[in-house]
C-alpha cells in the first residue's frame, strides 16, 4: 500500500477548481485555538461509514510526504487499514452539517507533464492543490472546514454554496491528483480527508499520541 497524498468517472460525478469562497462562522462548529489546529472538536463522523483510524503512522497527520518535500495534512482511508472495504467509488460522506464551499465539477486529470512539473517544484500552492485532485469542501463554522480529497467524483446535487447534513453522501472515492493515478492508475484508490482549523490543520506539529487523541475525540459524541 503507498501513501502518496498531496478518474473522473465515479457514480454522479465528473468534476473544474472551484474558488473558495470564505468561511462563514457560526456557533455549531468552536475550538479553544483555532491559530494552532489544538482545539478539542466532537461530534463528527467518518466520512466513510464504518471506517476507523488507521493503525499506520504514517496514513495520520504529520507523517513525511517525502515526494513533494512535505507532511501529511489529514489522513488517509485505504482499505488495507481502515477497518472497512474502500475501493474507487466508495460513498464518501459528510463528517458534520456545513455549507459546500468548493466542489470540482470541472476537474481535469493533470498529464505525465503537468504531473512532472509539480514534482519539480512541488511546494508551491498551485502543486500542493493539484497533488489533492478533486475536492469537496464543506465549512461547518467557526474556523473549522472539512476538505475531502483524491475523489473520482461528486455527488448529484453537491454545488458550491449548498448546505449539506451529517453523513450526507457528497462525493467518491478515488485517486486524483496522485503520482500514481497518472504513472500507475488503479493503485492508490484511497480517502484523504483534512479537517482545517483556522488558518491550519487539527493537530499540526503535534506527537502522534496526542494527534491521535484529538481525532478520537473528534469522533466521539
Amino acid at each position: 500500500m503507498a501513501a502518496a497524498c498531496g478518474g473522473n468517472d465515479a457514480p454522479g460525478g465528473n468534476g473544474l477548481v472551484v474558488s473558495p469562497v470564505a468561511p462563514t462562522p457560526s456557533p455549531t462548529a468552536v475550538v479553544t485555538s483555532p491559530s494552532n489546529g489544538t482545539g478539542e472538536l466532537h461530534g463528527f463522523a467518518y466520512p466513510i461509514a464504518g471506517a476507523c483510524l488507521p493503525k499506520g503512522d504514517q496514513l495520520m497527520p504529520n507523517a513525511p510526504r517525502d515526494y513533494r518535500l512535505g507532511v501529511h495534512e489529514g489522513i488517509d482511508l485505504y482499505e488495507a487499514d481502515s477497518c472497512v472495504p474502500i475501493t474507487r467509488g466508495t460513498p464518501v460522506l459528510a463528517m458534520k452539517a456545513g455549507r459546500v464551499i468548493r466542489a470540482d465539477l470541472a476537474y481535469q486529470d493533470p498529464t505525465p507533464a503537468t504531473l512532472a512539473a509539480y514534482l519539480a517544484n512541488p511546494q508551491t500552492d498551485e502543486a500542493l492543490d493539484a497533488f489533492r485532485g478533486r475536492q469537496v469542501w464543506v465549512d461547518h463554522g467557526g474556523g473549522v472546514v472539512t476538505r475531502y480529497v483524491h475523489l473520482s467524483g461528486i455527488a448529484a446535487g453537491i454545488t458550491q454554496g449548498m448546505q449539506v447534513t451529517q453523513g450526507q453522501t457528497i462525493a467518491y472515492v478515488g485517486e486524483s491528483g496522485t503520482p500514481e493515478s497518472v504513472n500507475q492508475p488503479g493503485n492508490e484508490y484511497h480517502l484523504h480527508f483534512e479537517v482545517r482549523v483556522g488558518d491550519t490543520y487539527l493537530g499540526k506539529g503535534l506527537p502522534i499520541e496526542e494527534v491521535r487523541r484529538l481525532y478520537q475525540a473528534l469522533f466521539s459524541p
